[in-house]
């Protein structure tokens, strides 16, 4: 049994995270904040936990445990204690998981909440024990109507005062949702606990937000260069008045604010001073279940630890554990929520317009990226967002981080492996407009890093597509006709992928338009081979079912595609050697503060 500490004086503590309660329009799944026996729920209106006689709330969740593992390891801890504030006698057990499975108690008592002092308990003794795995607690209500108002984890460390955040948010045309934004961010910085050290630059592209007057929020018009265009303008804002950090996040925010307050206090705190923090991605329609916590990129992205169902301790465990104690190579963080010290972002972003320059950066410098759990943002799927333009920026950005980056180099093959891939993974669908933008960009990257030094607009490149996409774009199902037919060797996926692969799926079979499958495609199966072999007709919808389009197969126009391959394959064989030491040598000219001066009309730097 441990006692609870009075409240010291405030400004001897620091909080390292407080719980975070389910919040409407962000994210309701129950299993994310808190795991219950008997009867626990969350009053909205009070903003709190109410907890039945008898009953447990269990805090060894996503956005609740403390990962001891990363924050012992990181930052200069002082101290750890565990401040509750609520209603009611409750039983408060603090564990230190060192498995899935084994949980040592560094703390049980019985205390009376209330709601003006908060109580404090010693947590410090778990320096004792290896300091690996995740801290969590649990309440057992003893008194009816037991409640708990706060929680936070606090240690007696001070953060750095000269440690400066600027909240980085790059927009066009998105007025509403950039302008909720900014109301949600100016309310957290009138009471946040960092708020005075904390700013948001708000990079309006399109010149059409209109933002409410804040202290804290400032907005500047800018060209529209794309993602990396705005982006790189608040860097520049940002370097210019004497921010520490930088902070690159969606114009929606759809992250908890209490993700800020993580990641200041984990930077503020941080041995390292390379140390950066990505935010995690939840998909809007499965929001349990992890999209990509931090990634790596080696020929393409490797979301790390997708799938992962985050309401199960288990899994939760396994993914704080395993990325604590192993950063892969190659390891990136995307930019709906990536911060970065600035004294370390020495290569400024490559003018990629979008897709890939939040890849480049993170390869390019020598940051040191932590996940945190609760750390995430809640964004719709890419699937929706799949387009021939889409394909062609990201066929631009994974051959030039191949070609410019010296720990990206690759073989002349393996260059050419990457459109390849890009080309087998549409053809198969019968995608032959995304072929066509994929080779664009193919033939762009072989013209040089000054293509993209002189259209950091892409404009020339998004005029040619939005010319040449016809059928693969997103229209009302009432269109289409959904009737199915299944073809050959019919339901056995087994032998349709043995079948079918070896003619691209059907290209030149005979008569294949008489007895190949038509099928619809709902969108969690849009980017899998599996779902299209065998068929003639592809019907794919988007997320939310309300919107398809049409592909079919013709083989003349796909024998065309594919000579035009083989000439940009020979091209790339021969000028392999070339091109990488242009890249190499102009990409460090071209991803520069002076270069993106000039690109944006800015006057040159004093």
């Amino acid at each position: 049994m441990n006692d609870a500490l009075p409240t010291p004086s405030l400004g001897a503590w620091m909080t390292l995270q407080n719980v975070i309660f389910p919040e409407k329009g962000l994210c309701l799944e129950p299993q994310m904040f808190v795991h219950s026996h008997g009867n626990v729920a969350h009053d909205r209106d009070l903003g709190a936990y109410w907890i039945a006689q008898d009953a447990v709330a269990k805090f060894d969740t996503y956005f609740n445990a403390l990962s001891l593992a990363k924050w012992h390891k990181a930052c200069a801890l002082q101290g750890l204690w565990l401040g509750l504030t609520g209603l009611g006698q409750v039983q408060v057990t603090v564990l230190h998981a060192l498995s899935e499975s084994y949980h040592e108690v560094l703390v049980s008592t019985v205390i009376d909440l209330t709601l003006t002092d908060e109580i404090r308990l010693d947590l410090s003794h778990y320096s004792d024990n290896p300091a690996t795995g995740l801290i969590t607690f649990e309440l057992r209500a003893i008194a009816p109507d037991a409640r708990l108002t706060a929680a936070r984890y606090v240690t007696q460390a001070q953060p750095d005062p000269n440690l400066r955040l600027a909240i980085v948010i790059t927009t066009f045309r998105r007025e509403a949702q950039v302008q909720a934004t900014a109301r949600r961010l100016a309310h957290y910085f009138d009471r946040a606990e960092f708020g005075p050290q904390m700013e948001c630059l708000i990079i309006d592209n399109g010149d059409s937000a209109q933002i409410d007057p804040h202290p804290k929020i400032r907005r500047f018009a800018n060209a529209n260069l794309g993602g990396a265009g705005g982006f790189t303008r608040g860097l520049l804002q940002a370097s210019a008045e004497g921010f520490s950090h930088v902070l690159f996040m969606d114009d929606d925010a759809a992250t908890p604010t209490e993700a800020l307050h993580r990641t200041f206090a984990f930077l503020a705190l941080a041995k390292d001073d390379r140390a950066a923090i990505a935010g995690a991605l939840i998909n809007t329609t499965q929001q349990a279940i992890m999209a990509e916590n931090g990634a790596v990129f080696n020929r393409k992205c490797y979301p790390q630890f997708r799938g992962t169902d985050l309401r199960h301790f288990g899994a939760l465990f396994h993914m704080e554990q395993k990325s604590a104690l192993v950063r892969p190579p190659k390891f990136y963080g995307g930019w709906w929520f990536f911060a970065f010290p600035v004294a370390h972002a020495r290569t400024y972003p490559f003018p990629f317009f979008v897709r890939g320059d939040d890849v480049n950066f993170s390869l390019a410098n020598d940051f040191a990226i932590t996940t945190l759990n609760g750390v995430v943002a809640f964004g719709e799927s890419f699937v929706d967002k799949e387009t021939p333009l889409t394909w062609y920026l990201d066929l631009r950005s994974h051959m030039v981080h191949h070609l410019a980056l010296p720990k990206m180099a690759t073989s002349r093959s393996g260059l050419i492996a990457i459109p390849l891939a890009f080309v087998r993974r549409n053809i198969v669908k019968f995608q032959y407009e995304t072929i066509e933008a994929v080779l664009l960009a193919w033939g762009d990257v072989l013209k040089g890093p000054d293509y993209f030094a002189t259209h950091p607009d892409a404009a020339p490149a998004r005029a040619a597509i939005k010319v040449l996409t016809k059928a693969e774009v997103w229209q009302p199902l009432i269109n289409f006709d959904l009737d199915q037919r299944e073809g050959f060797l019919g339901t056995h996926k087994i032998a349709r992928r043995l079948f079918y692969p070896f003619s691209l799926n059907g290209h030149g079979l005979p008569f294949f338009g008489r007895w190949g499958a038509k099928r619809v495609i709902p969108a969690a199966q849009r980017g899998f081979s599996d779902a299209v072999w065998g068929a003639v007709q592809l019907t794919f919808l988007n997320v939310a079912g309300d919107k398809a389009y049409v592909t079919r197969c013709n083989t003349p126009r796909a024998a065309w595609l594919l000579v035009r391959v083989l000439g940009l394959s020979l091209r790339t064989l021969v000028q392999h050697g070339r091109l990488r030491a242009l890249y190499r040598r102009r990409f460090p000219q071209i991803a520069t503060p002076d270069y993106w001066r000039k690109a944006l009309g800015l006057p040159p730097s004093a």
